[in-house]
């Protein structure tokens, strides 16, 4: 029988008293009798607001599995192993803060701000050149189409005697072809066999050939930018792989207690929204079986132990 609400109040201010009393009892013992006494109280709000809890019954599918206790016992072992394996991941990202910062002083000793601002200048001015050089073949073949085109207009008759005009018009035509298919590697080659039939320039290597007489070469990067960048790359890599020790959350994968991903992720969401229901005061929605929340309810410490910061 559930004790009257005045005694559920009542029960933190008498563990209060024996442990300022001090009785014969060590402090620790006293601290842990009003811990559990408040636990008590605690479980005890949350049983009165199950009891009026709305019942939904759920579907079991390939999804949402029913909840046993051969399967709590299999998810619990594995939720401990993994709490494990999450402890000795932050030892590890924390000793990978070492390393990194490390890498990340190493990178700014390497790196010399008067190469890189020079190094940097140069490279505008060549990608400026560069580009110009793009827009003039660019323009150039234009003017090509533009030519092939008047011609068209002037004389269709003879202009379709002309192999490259045949050319074109069925390289248009695979073009057309092609993006309504919706076969984009199609329509890069039919592109490019038109690019080459005009005799257009589209590979960077190609370009970077014809740039050289207006441009110069493009401009290396000095010793120092190069292994300044290469040490802050390593450094970010080594940041990214320490994060991802510790990003992970939820429940544990699905080949790790028989199931699917899904169906073990389902089996966390439904355990974690029934563990956070018991400890708030929001209504509690009995998305359960009347033989899972009984079972939950007598696991309920062994799983509060198990999820204790899982999400």
């Amino acid at each position: 029988m559930p004790l009257p609400r005045a005694l559920h109040r009542a029960v933190p201010m008498l563990a209060l008293t024996a442990l300022a009393s001090g009785f014969a009892q060590p402090a620790e013992a006293q601290l842990g009798a009003l811990r559990r006494a408040a636990e008590r109280r605690v479980e005890q709000k949350a049983e009165d607001r199950v009891a009026s809890a709305t019942l939904i019954p759920p579907t079991f599918d390939g999804t949402t599995l029913e909840l046993t206790a051969e399967r709590l016992d299999r998810y619990v072992a594995a939720m401990e192993k993994l709490k494990g394996t999450r402890a000795q991941n932050r030892q590890r990202y924390d000793a990978m803060q070492t390393q990194i910062s490390g890498a990340r002083e190493a990178a700014e000793r390497a790196e010399n701000p008067t190469e890189r601002q020079a190094y940097e200048r140069s490279a505008d001015r060549y990608r400026d050149c560069r580009n110009d050089v793009v827009e003039a073949l660019e323009a150039e073949s234009e003017a090509q189409m533009t030519q092939i085109s008047q011609r068209m207009q002037r004389d269709p008759v003879g202009s379709m005697n002309d192999p490259k005009v045949k050319q074109l018009q069925a390289g248009m035509t695979a073009v057309a072809t092609a993006q309504q298919a919706g076969d984009t590697a199609g329509v890069r080659r039919a592109t490019e066999r038109m690019q080459a039939l005009m005799g257009m320039v589209s590979d960077s290597a190609t370009i970077d050939r014809k740039a050289v007489a207006k441009c110069g070469a493009r401009p290396q990067k000095p010793r120092s930018v190069v292994l300044a960048d290469s040490l802050g790359k390593h450094a970010n890599q080594l940041q990214a792989d320490a994060n991802a020790l510790v990003s992970t959350s939820g429940g544990v994968k699905g080949s790790e207690v028989g199931m699917t991903d899904v169906q073990a992720r389902m089996v966390w969401e439904r355990v974690q929204s029934w563990l956070n229901g018991v400890q708030d005061s929001a209504p509690i929605t009995r998305t359960f079986t009347k033989a899972e929340y009984d079972l939950l309810l007598a696991r309920r410490g062994v799983l509060r132990k198990a999820f204790a910061n899982s999400e």
